[in-house]
């Protein structure tokens, strides 16, 4: 069953189960916000391809709807909100409203199911465990993190990994983490991160 969404394409993406913080600034995203509170709704997270950022079109194919899960005022006076993903999605066609925000007509995917890890790839968990201690704002996000999780870990990396739109499709459009996994563990290497 098709939807229409409202779409907010970045540089970087949040999945399911992950959080992102993001500042609204840009009159478009601010009617986002509104709207999407207002109606109590989300709101779809998509890749932002290169090319030509006014495009309509330059979003991936598979994103995340997400629901705000909390307001702040920063620092600067801009609004900040902290999104949650919930439900991966295919974007089936897009086009921009006046204002230049985007919308999809989407659709719903399953998400992926947990998974274990197997011996050669348990280094994946490892790192992340290693980065989340480098940067606890990213680790912070998190009540609790689940690095036994094969999928929870590797969705996290791919919303810290600069990944081009093409192959963020690619990995995010299988049935489950496995293909993603393979490639974490062969672009993640296995000997612990140098400290500081």
């Amino acid at each position: 069953m098709s939807l229409i969404t409202k779409l907010f394409p970045l540089s970087s993406v949040v999945l399911p189960e992950g959080k992102m913080n993001l500042r609204i600034f840009e009159p478009r995203y601010k009617r986002l916000v509104k709207e999407c509170c207002q109606q109590n709704e989300g709101f779809g997270i998509c890749l932002m391809s290169d090319g030509d950022e006014s495009s309509p079109h330059n979003v991936s194919q598979i994103g995340t709807l997400v629901e705000i899960v909390d307001f702040e005022t920063l620092e600067d006076g801009l609004l900040g909100i902290t999104v949650y993903g919930k439900q991966r999605i295919r974007v089936k066609r897009v086009w921009s409203e006046k204002d230049g925000l985007r919308v999809g007509e989407i659709e719903h995917l399953p998400n992926w199911q947990t998974a274990e890890f197997v011996e050669d790839t348990k280094h994946v968990s490892q790192q992340l465990r290693h980065v989340y201690s480098q940067f606890p704002q990213v680790k912070n996000l998190y009540e609790q993190c689940f690095f036994d999780d094969a999928t929870w870990v590797s969705q996290r990396w791919l919303e810290l990994l600069p990944i081009n739109q093409t192959k963020f499709d690619l990995l995010v459009s299988q049935e489950s983490c496995s293909a993603t996994l393979d490639f974490l563990s062969e672009a993640i290497d296995s000997k612990p991160l140098a400290r500081d």
